[in-house]
C-alpha cells in the first residue's frame, strides 16, 4: 500500500499508516489484503491522485476559519486580534459544546472541503497553562475532527500546530527551548487523530523550522504555512523572504517528496499579499512538493486601514473564489480559507475549481 500511495503520480501527503481511531482504519486491520483495498487511505489515494513530479496536484480543498464560524454559532470570541486568548472560548467548545464543533466541521465538508483542521488553535501551554488541560483540549479537538470526517469518505484531518503566543507577532516567537518543548507536546497529542500535521500561521522562519521538526518527529507528513506581511512585499511577517523561509526548513523539504514536509503554504494573510508571494514560493519549492494558500476574510491590525474585527465587504464568496482560481493558475493545489472565510466561501471555491 505504501508503494501504491507514493508511486510516481501518487498522492504525496497521505501516510500509508492507517489511522488507529477511524472506523475505516479499524476495519482495515482485519487483514493485509483488506488494508490494501479499503478505508480512508485507499479512498484518499484513488480520489486525490496527482502528478508528484510537478506542482499541479489534483485540487485539494481545505476548510475555512473554525473560530469565526463558531462565533456565528454563539461561541464567544473576544480580545485583541492576533491574541491566542481571543479564541479561548472556541477551544473550550471542544469540551463544553462538542456538538457545535462537529456541526462546524460538517458545514465545511458539505460545502466541499476535504480537509478539516483540528479546532485546537488556542490549545497552547502559554494560554491554557495546565499541561493536562492543554492535552485534554487537543485530544478532544482531534476526536471531534475525526468524528466529522469519518462520515465523508476520503476526507482528511490536519492536526494544528499554531503559534505559541500570538499571531502576527514575530517578536513574540519564543526561544528555541520553549518552541521545542511545547511543539513536541502539541504534535504528540494531536498526531494520533491526524492524517497530516499543519504548522500554520508561522510568522518567522525559525518558528516554522522548529514546529516542522517537532511535527516530523511523530512520523506524520507535514505541511508548513507562513503568515505574510500585509504590505505587498511578499515577505513573512518577520521581514524574511520566502527564499529564507524555505532555506530554514533545510532537509525537512526535499525534491521528490524525500523529506517530511510535503506542502508549503501561506495562510492567515490578506489575499492580495498571498498573490504577491506565491510566485516566489512556486519558484523555490522543490519538485514534487505541493504549494497552497488559505487567506483571511477580514482586516487585521497589520492591514492598511485594519485593526477592527469587521469582515471585508469586498470579499464575497465569488470574489474569494476568483483569488483562489488565480492561485490555482499559479500552481497552488491546496486551497481553502482562514479567519473570516466561511462555508459559503468554500462552496464557491469548490464550485469554481471543480466546475
Amino acid at each position: 500500500l505504501a508503494q501504491d500511495l507514493f508511486e510516481e503520480g501518487g498522492w504525496p501527503i497521505f501516510s500509508h499508516r492507517a489511522h488507529p481511531l477511524s472506523r475505516s482504519a479499524r476495519a482495515c486491520k482485519k487483514s493485509e489484503v483488506a488494508m490494501a483495498g479499503c478505508g480512508v487511505a485507499a479512498a484518499a489515494a484513488s480520489s486525490m491522485r496527482a502528478a508528484a513530479g510537478s506542482h499541479a496536484l489534483t485540487r485539494l480543498i481545505l476548510d475555512g476559519g473554525m473560530g469565526h464560524l463558531l462565533r456565528r454559532k454563539g461561541i464567544e470570541v473576544k480580545g485583541a486580534i492576533g491574541s491566542i486568548e481571543r479564541f479561548m472560548g472556541v477551544a473550550m467548545a471542544n469540551i463544553e459544546q462538542p456538538h457545535l464543533v462537529i456541526e462546524a466541521h460538517e458545514e465545511y465538508l458539505r460545502a466541499g472541503a476535504r480537509v478539516v483542521t483540528t479546532n485546537s488553535y488556542a490549545c497552547v501551554p502559554s494560554i491554557v497553562g495546565d499541561t493536562e488541560k492543554v492535552l485534554e483540549g487537543i485530544r478532544a479537538a482531534g476526536r471531534l475532527a475525526r468524528a466529522a470526517v469519518d462520515k465523508y469518505p476520503g476526507a482528511l484531518v490536519a492536526g494544528c500546530l499554531p503559534p505559541l503566543h500570538e499571531s502576527y507577532r514575530p517578536d513574540r516567537v519564543a526561544a528555541d527551548s520553549e518552541l521545542e518543548r511545547d511543539y513536541a507536546l502539541i504534535a504528540e497529542a494531536v498526531a494520533p487523530y491526524a492524517d497530516v500535521l499543519l504548522c500554520e500561521t508561522m510568522s518567522s522562519a525559525r518558528e516554522a523550522n522548529v514546529a516542522a521538526r517537532a511535527a516530523a518527529a511523530t512520523g506524520k507528513d507535514v505541511w508548513v504555512s507562513w503568515a505574510l506581511a500585509e504590505d505587498g512585499s511578499g515577505r513573512l511577517l518577520s521581514g524574511e523572504t520566502v527564499e529564507e523561509a524555505m532555506d530554514a526548513l533545510g532537509l525537512l523539504v526535499r525534491e521528490g517528496q524525500g523529506g517530511p514536509v510535503k506542502a508549503c503554504l501561506f495562510n492567515c494573510s490578506q489575499p492580495e499579499d498571498i498573490s504577491a508571494a506565491l510566485p516566489a514560493l512556486r519558484a523555490r519549492v522543490p519538485q514534487g512538493v505541493a504549494i497552497g494558500a488559505y487567506a483571511n476574510g477580514f482586516g487585521t491590525v497589520k492591514s492598511p486601514g485594519g485593526g477592527c474585527d469587521e469582515y471585508r465587504t469586498d470579499l464575497s464568496p465569488e470574489a474569494y473564489a476568483k483569488f483562489c482560481s488565480k492561485w490555482a493558475a499559479d500552481g497552488a493545489s491546496i486551497l481553502g480559507g482562514c479567519c473570516g472565510i466561511f462555508p459559503e466561501h468554500i462552496a464557491a471555491l469548490a464550485q469554481t475549481l471543480e466546475g
